[in-house]
Order: C-alpha cells, then structure tokens, then sequence
C-alpha cells in the first residue's frame, strides 16, 4: 500500500488513537512505536507527528480517553436511574456501568486497565490521578451502601472495592453474550455479594480456620 502525507484532520486522529490503543493494550509501551502505527494507519512516519508530538503524548491521550469513558458511562447509568433510587440501585448501576464500558471501549479500556507499571514517569503520575477519581466514585458508592444499611459496619470498605473491581476489571476476558446479558451476570454477582454462596439455612463454621490448623 503506498504510503501517503497527511494533513492533521479529526478522522485520522481518530483512526491513529484507535491503531495506538490496540498496539498498546496488545503489545504494551515499549513494544508500540509511532513508526507501526503510522504504517498500520497507511500514512508516512512523519504524518503522525502532526496529530501527536510524542510517543508519550499518544499514550498519555489514550490513557485519558480509556479512563474518562469509563467514569462517563458510570454517570450515565447514574443519570438513568430515578429519582427515588437507593444505594443498592446506584450500586447495580456502577457495576453494570463499568462492565459495559469495558466492553464498549475495547481496546481503550483495555489499556487502561495494563499499562500502569509500564508508563514513563510523567504520564503514569497523571493516570494515577485519574485513577483516583475512579477510586473516589467507588468508595462514594460503598459509603452509601453502609450509610443506607446495605453493608455491615465490620466489612472493610477498600477490600470491597478491590473485591468487586477485580470481578468487573476481568469481564473483556471471559464474557460471551451468548451465554447471558451483562445485566443478568451482574444480577448475580450482586446477589454473591450480598447473599453469599451458601445455601440459605446452612450455618457458618466461623470457628473452621482454627479446626483445620489445629488439626495440621
């Protein structure tokens, strides 16, 4: 394919984010260059330069684009809920809301979620922060479940997060529309979450832990 010269336009800086977020959720960082992308893109090396200045500004706008689309799509389950809602419901709406945000925005998403540890020190300060805003929206959603009773006082709300973002963070791995809706599975982690596993009527053995070590 011959290569061509372009001039800085909305469509191909839309084409060459999509290219890099791929590159980089598949390939990682330091394996992306702008080179690849441009060739992927059929323009010049050179062309890219007039969209993005560096490798670290790319990566740094599409660790932004991946981040804001996934707290936007939160808030517009948020914004779907009425008016009456109560925390379990704000909840629900979270977790379906990230879930599909990671199934819409694919590739963004996927680099969101591993590029971290790999970023050069600049830009991975300023996912951190952002990151940080993701978190705050989470814990607002636990606190609200413990002020409105859905929680227990002795559940450790940043264990819960972890908990419940580590299910959700894995769902472009192992989620197949054919085997049931996004909504239908979070209905049952919900219900896992807030229910347990356990048959109803089947007692705890809180005191299991030290039966079996003593018996070690």
């Amino acid at each position: 394919m011959r290569k061509r010269n372009v001039k800085p336009s909305a469509d191909t800086r839309e084409i060459l984010l999509r290219l890099a977020a791929r590159s980089f959720a598949t390939q990682g960082y330091t394996a992306t260059t702008m080179r690849s992308i441009a060739d992927q893109a059929g323009i010049e090396a050179a062309s890219i330069y007039y969209h993005f200045s560096s490798k670290e500004e790319l990566v740094d706008v599409v660790m932004e684009h991946g981040a804001d689309s996934i707290v936007q799509h939160i808030n517009e389950h948020f914004g779907a809920l009425p008016e009456n809602a109560n925390a379990e419901d704000r909840f629900r709406a979270a977790v379906v809301g990230q879930m599909s945000a990671l199934i819409k925005f694919g590739d963004y998403a996927l680099a969101h979620g591993r590029l971290l540890s790999q970023l050069p020190d600049q830009v991975r300060e300023r996912q951190i922060k952002r990151r940080e805003r993701h978190q705050r929206l989470w814990t607002t959603v636990f606190d609200d479940l413990r002020e409105e009773g859905f929680l227990r006082d002795d559940i450790d709300i940043a264990l819960s997060r972890i908990y419940v973002l580590g299910f959700i963070n894995s769902v472009q791995t192992w989620f197949d529309p054919k085997k049931g809706s996004l909504e239908k599975i979070a209905d049952q982690f919900i219900s896992m979450f807030f229910e347990g596993a356990q048959p109803p009527g089947k007692p705890r053995r809180r005191g299991r832990k030290k039966e079996l070590a003593t018996a070690s």
